[in-house]
């Protein structure tokens, strides 16, 4: 059967633009159904069990009487008593999506209230013990009145004057509690403003003395003052450093400028100084002067090699080294010190160690001077700094003296109005409606059976999910499609035992069932239209999938249609179709490749244009048989002499041998069977193929349910019907005048031909 294409196209549109189709929903139904048909046993007895049950336990129900009685709620107003009193008696609730009625009936339904309740009545359960609150909450029930601020309050008893009486103490004890809440409150306010008031006052005059110690401790008369002499004292200052720090730089630059000349710090000019001086250094210098005078005239007259020079030189270079020595023990070793600065002429000596000496002097007094206004500059930021936290705190103080003050006012006023509202009387509740006793009981016996009805239904549908998740096998069509990505060719129903393992197409050439297998022939046609394969494969996942009766009627319905077909059974372990066709396995496939034996001896003839080679007798290594190069051989030989070749072969994950037939065929067919194929054998079989890799010409979905079968196929649906009206010797008659026809037309025909008888 080929697959609905129309349908399946409409169902792709469908889910394409996001609506589910009419079609896909009847599926998904018909799925389910079938398998609550194939779980019905289980589930019935699921269903029935539970049902059973509920039966029992409604027999058990006790009858009840449920006696209710009203509150009214209402919001008190404050008139005399003050804001205290009307706070005690308003309903209010913290959470946004609660209502006060809300918490009211928790309050109404809390344990102290029930145990009230539980002694007054003296409740007891089935045991004679007093009956706990948490039973008793379970025949209770409080609930607004819809859209009034009346709450209903009723109770379940076997006893209907208990059940009344069980109400109306309730509301009684409900609204007593509510009045001692309501006193409560306000009294317990009274007494804690009592408790406040020495401390408030207390508080009050202790603030007061800490302002006054601050003020005095930070020197603070008018901070406004304070602050507006700070920031004038500031600005002098900051005038003075920077003029006296322009000073200092200028200073700076002609004492350092002077160094660089000299060479000299100030320790080392002042220690120069003193040492020009010294009246041996005096003498040292005007030797030096009066040597380098003579040696200046005595080589002008002689050589520098004269003893006369030589010895005035060595005079020098004495003198020298006396007057480094002295610089050196006086002022620094390695200084060096000019002799135009030791040099005293006519009793003054060179001007220049004196000024730079009073430059270094009028810079340190200039840099005293800017540390001194900085460090007054520092402590008038440091003030100011300070005031705005003296200015926080002072406000800080002077706030909590008037928080006090207030305080202390305000507990005054409230001790009066909690005085007056602890004496109050009133609550937020009336009784609007006592319950009376009620005079008619309820067992609720069917509510407990449509409960039953409910969960019954429940667990038996739970029962058949489970069970189906168990179950391993792929067990309807739809999961078939869903595991294979094969195109689906053809469908064939499970036909009633007496037809199992028969060849229909030969025996009822003119039945829906041999109309099944044209229906495949056509699909495959016009599937390979563009290049018709010769020798096609035909393998399944699993042994007892029917492959061998598929490839048997598939090559019957294609040579009925005038076309040479040659039928190999290539199943060497577990041949089959000789027992189909009922002819004896003596010689075979097995004797042409290894005996050399004549195809013609061999080949029987079970019907017109069609060929039939068994396997043989076959007693070890069947694979040696297929790999062999006379197997290649006689395959080749037969694509010349047959229109098609048809090779059954085992299933795919039981033997190499479709791995080894494969390379000899143009296509491979695929038969599946639901119910039979488990979904680890549909994933081995699956890999099987793709290593092939031969193309996968379609799927033949064997033995389907006949409902299933009807619901998926729209040849299955129609057909029956078809077929049973009378018309079957003339359409089948045109068929196969048609089939004959078919065969001589030319491929593109054929094709058409294909395409109508598909439509069917």
């Amino acid at each position: 059967m080929l697959s609905n294409n129309s349908n399946d196209q409409y169902a792709t549109n469908s889910s394409a633009s996001g609506t589910p189709s009419r079609d896909s929903l009847d599926v998904s139904m018909s799925e389910y159904l079938v398998k609550v048909k194939r779980r019905w046993k289980p589930a019935l007895a699921v269903f029935l069990l539970t049902l059973g049950v509920t039966g029992c336990l409604s027999l058990l129900q006790q009858k009840t009487y449920q006696a209710e009685g009203k509150l009214l709620f209402k919001q008190k107003s404050a008139g005399a008593i003050g804001e205290i009193g009307k706070e005690a008696g308003t309903l209010n609730t913290i959470l946004n999506d609660q209502t006060p009625l809300s918490t009211q009936i928790q309050v109404l339904e809390s344990e102290p209230v029930i145990q009230q309740v539980i002694d007054r009545q003296k409740l007891t359960d089935q045991n004679g013990e007093p009956l706990k609150p948490e039973d008793f909450r379970k025949k209770l029930v409080a609930e607004v009145v819809g859209g009034t601020d009346v709450v209903g309050v009723s109770y379940k008893h076997p006893d209907p004057k208990i059940a009344s009486n069980v109400v109306n103490t309730l509301m009684d004890v409900y609204i007593q509690t509510q009045i001692a809440s309501n006193q409560s409150q306000p009294g317990a306010a009274k007494e804690f403003i009592d408790g406040q008031l020495p401390q408030v006052e207390a508080k009050v005059k202790t603030a007061e003395e800490q302002i006054s110690a601050f003020r005095s401790q930070n020197n603070i008369v008018d901070l406004g003052e304070e602050k507006r002499g700070l920031v004038a004292n500031l600005g002098s200052i900051n005038q003075q450093i920077t003029v006296t720090g322009s000073e200092l730089q200028g200073m700076q630059a002609q004492s350092a400028a002077l160094q660089g000349q000299l060479g000299l710090n100030l320790e080392q000019a002042v220690k120069a100084n003193q040492l020009g001086s010294y009246p041996e250094v005096q003498s040292i210098l005007d030797q030096l002067a009066q040597t380098e005078s003579d040696l200046s005239k005595e080589r002008q007259r002689f050589s520098d090699q004269h003893p006369a020079v030589i010895s005035l030189n060595e005079k020098k270079n004495s003198l020298t080294q006396q007057l480094r020595n002295l610089i050196a023990v006086n002022v620094g070793e390695g200084v060096d010190v000019s002799q135009g600065l030791l040099r005293n002429e006519n009793g003054t000596k060179e001007n220049q160690l004196e000024k730079f000496i009073s430059f270094k002097i009028e810079e340190l007094s200039l840099q005293k001077q800017v540390g001194a206004m900085y460090n007054s500059q520092q402590e008038l930021i440091k003030r100011a700094k300070v005031l705005p936290q003296l200015e926080q705190k002072d406000r800080e103080l002077v706030r909590q003296a008037e928080s006090a003050g207030k305080t202390y006012e305000t507990l005054l006023n409230n001790l009066q109005e909690a005085t007056i509202a602890a004496n109050s009387k009133s609550g937020n509740a009336d009784v609007v409606e006592y319950a009376a006793v009620p005079d008619k009981g309820n067992s609720g016996r069917a509510i407990l059976m449509g409960m039953g009805l409910i969960m019954g239904a429940f667990l038996a549908n739970l029962s058949v999910i489970l069970l189906e998740m168990q179950d391993r096998s792929i067990s309807s069509l739809t999961e078939i499609k869903k595991k294979f990505p094969y195109q689906t060719v053809g469908i064939t129903r499970l036909e009633p035992p007496m037809y199992q393992g028969k060849i229909v197409t030969r025996d009822e050439p003119d039945s829906f069932s041999s109309e099944v297998y044209r229906m495949i022939q056509a699909n495959l046609k016009f599937l390979t239209n563009d290049k018709p394969p010769k020798v096609i494969l035909v393998t399944s996942s699993v042994p007892e999938e029917g492959k061998s009766t598929v490839t048997a009627n598939l090559a019957a319905a294609i040579s009925q249609l005038g076309r040479s077909v040659l039928l190999v059974d290539a199943d060497l372990r577990r041949s089959s179709q000789h027992h189909l066709w009922g002819v004896d396995n003596q010689k075979g496939l097995k004797d042409i490749v290894v005996d050399n034996v004549s195809p013609l001896s061999v080949i029987r003839q079970p019907m017109p244009k069609l060929s039939l080679l068994t396997s043989g007798i076959v007693e070890s290594n069947p694979l040696a048989i297929l790999d062999s190069p006379k197997m290649s051989d006689f395959v080749g030989r037969s694509r010349r002499e047959y229109d098609l070749i048809l090779i059954d072969v085992p299933p795919l994950p039981v033997t190499a041998d479709v791995l080894t037939v494969s390379k000899l065929v143009d296509g491979i067919l695929f038969v599946t069977r639901p119910g039979i194929v488990e979904h680890e054998s549909a994933e081995l079989a699956q890999e099987a193929l793709a290593t092939t890799g031969q193309k996968i010409l379609g799927m033949v979905v064997n033995g389907v349910k006949a409902n299933e079968f009807d619901r998926y196929s729209y040849h299955g649906r129609y057909g029956k019907k078809y077929f049973e009206k009378g018309n079957v010797q003339y359409e089948s008659q045109n068929n196969f005048n048609g089939s004959q026809n078919l065969s001589n037309m030319p491929e593109g025909n054929n094709a058409n031909s294909s395409v109508s008888r598909a439509k069917l």
